[in-house]
């Protein structure tokens, strides 16, 4: 992996950021409760427009993935056949996972500290063929540090994703990319309840995608960068009824620096810590999926997800 000193010099402030956010509070632990198994605590919650975010959802598509099948990014050209056409296919996405969170090492006043564990995988599907062929699957484990201090708040996160695609495309001729990252990132966020602003990024600790030849001898996959923004406004005189959504930019060197932009907007009822939200979603930009990595897509749709 190779890393410029100006991008370890970028997550050095990420660093200070962090150590402005735990030192204060280490002091006023002192006097408030610690050492909490499972803690209801959320410090850092998951990016409204996230779409690689462990979580438990169904999702309804309409993709132009295979729209430059001719000619992809990251692997020989291939076809595929069925449905009413490759321009807009119709897919359904399955989410299965979510996040729990262990241990609670420290809390103040205006804070805490929380430890915890993500895992989930997801699964894209073609609708529109007899057999809903596999598109491809992401699977994703997280070891994420929550920490909060008044309106500041900031997730780090160990994070290993490995992507696959279906055999029905293997059989069709779709050649499998080796697409293995485990990253670290960093992000920061400010801003309440009802509204917060966030930003940071990710560098590669390794990528098996630097052992790809077809990708050419130039290509790198060290650092990405992420900034969003995401709130919710309660119009219903029912608290538990909000109406929320947030939008989500990526970019990094592994697609070139293209970006990579995702948009929500939906209703949530919640019920203590459980949520249920309906959102109408929207992506353009390289694809979220690992294997389609390079490949532009741009779909919109609906979507339902569950945080028991």
């Amino acid at each position: 992996m190779r890393s410029s000193a100006p991008t370890v010099q970028w997550f050095e402030m990420l660093w200070i950021t962090f150590a402005l956010l735990l030192v204060p509070g280490v002091g006023l632990a002192q006097s408030g409760d610690r050492d909490a198994w499972f803690p209801d605590a959320e410090y850092f919650s998951r990016p409204a427009a996230s779409v690689r975010e462990p979580t438990f959802g169904l999702g309804l598509l309409w993709s132009r993935v295979f729209r430059d099948r001719a000619d992809p990014a990251e692997r020989p050209p291939f076809d595929l056949q069925g449905g009413n056409g490759l321009e807009t296919d119709l897919q359904g996405e399955a989410a299965l996972g979510g996040n729990v969170r262990i241990w609670q090492p420290a809390q103040w006043a205006d804070g805490g500290l929380t430890l915890g564990i993500q895992a989930g995988v997801f699964g894209r599907f073609r609708l529109e063929v007899t057999g809903n062929d596999l598109v491809a699957s992401d699977w994703i484990v997280a070891l994420p540090a929550e920490i909060a201090r008044g309106p500041w708040s900031g997730r780090l996160r160990l994070q290993h994703w490995s992507a696959h695609v279906g055999d029905e495309l293997i059989e069709a001729g779709v050649e499998r990319v080796d697409f293995t990252t485990e990253t670290l990132e960093a992000l920061v966020a400010y801003g309440s309840d009802e509204f917060r602003v966030y930003g940071g990024g990710s560098l590669v600790v390794r990528s098996s995608l630097e052992n790809e030849v077809q990708l050419g001898s130039g290509f790198s996959d060290d650092v990405l960068i992420r900034f969003g923004a995401d709130g919710q406004v309660r119009p219903w005189a029912r608290n538990e009824v909000t109406v929320d959504g947030g939008i989500d930019w990526q970019s990094g060197d592994r697609s070139g620096w293209a970006g990579q932009l995702s948009v929500r907007l939906g209703l949530t009822v919640r019920d203590g810590t459980h949520r249920a939200r309906l959102s109408a979603i929207y992506h353009r930009g390289p694809s979220p999926m690992g294997q389609f990595f390079l490949t532009k897509e741009q779909y919109w749709g609906i979507e339902l997800s569950l945080e028991p």
